[in-house]
């Protein structure tokens, strides 16, 4: 499991436990899992004290620390160059999707269902938006449909991804610092041979509270979506 986390809330290791102990109580005992959290260059919010509990309470914990914010799509490639497991699966550090859509992501590439799964939020997520979070999320459904019709997934911006060696190396050839990196990964993936790309319904679990987009990063993504287009058409 990978996490990417950047100037977390107040227990947020406390909370990443809880998610990961009942993650793994819904799996079987013979899978190894490894849990690498990556801080996208934090300014506040991650302390000695939180790694170190950590680090004690999860046999295979690794810590990644950037020195400079690089954005979601930099740390997680960083993190998952770094993981040795057979599968990789990233969400973000306060799991908030619900356990069991891990455990069926988990489960169908255990199964060799596929080499990517991906999860696509259904109208519930949607609902519980910020209005300008939702209108962009919709607007890019939108353009995937129109700009890259090879895609299996039009929603390439959920949270839950996993992926086995063969996504790997495709996912470490996205170069989107950002948000649409996720965007990006599947694009190369539609253009790859023999990968199989599944999705899976998420759900998100009760409680979470989503942040709003600011508008200069709405513009940012729209210009890496444009870059995204011009590889996806000349590459």
């Amino acid at each position: 499991m990978v996490h990417p986390v950047y100037n977390p809330h107040a227990g947020w290791a406390k909370d990443l436990l809880y998610y990961f102990n009942q993650f793994q109580a819904k799996i079987s005992s013979e899978i190894t899992i490894s849990v690498y959290v990556v801080n996208d260059g934090s300014k506040q919010g991650i302390f000695s004290e939180d790694i170190q509990f950590l680090i004690e309470a999860i046999p295979n914990f690794h810590f990644i620390s950037l020195e400079q914010n690089q954005g979601k799509g930099a740390a997680l490639r960083e993190a998952v160059r770094q993981s040795r497991g057979d599968i990789v699966i990233y969400t973000d550090a306060d799991y908030p999707y619900l356990i069991e859509n891990a455990t069926e992501m988990l489960n169908r590439l255990l199964n060799h269902q596929a080499d990517i799964v991906v999860g696509v939020r259904d109208e519930q997520y949607y609902d519980q938006l910020p209005m300008m979070r939702k209108i962009f999320s919709l607007s890019l459904k939108v353009m995937n449909y129109l700009f890259f019709p090879k895609l299996k997934v039009k929603d390439t911006q959920s949270g839950l991804k996993g992926f086995n060696h063969n996504g790997k190396e495709i996912f470490l050839r996205t170069k989107i610092p950002a948000f649409l990196f996720d965007m990006e990964f599947l694009v190369l993936a539609s253009k790859t041979k023999n990968i199989r790309v599944d999705w899976i319904y998420v759900q998100v679990r009760e409680g979470v509270v989503f942040s709003t987009m600011k508008a200069k990063t709405i513009l940012t993504e729209l210009l890496n979506f444009s870059l995204i287009l011009i590889r996806g058409f000349f590459k």
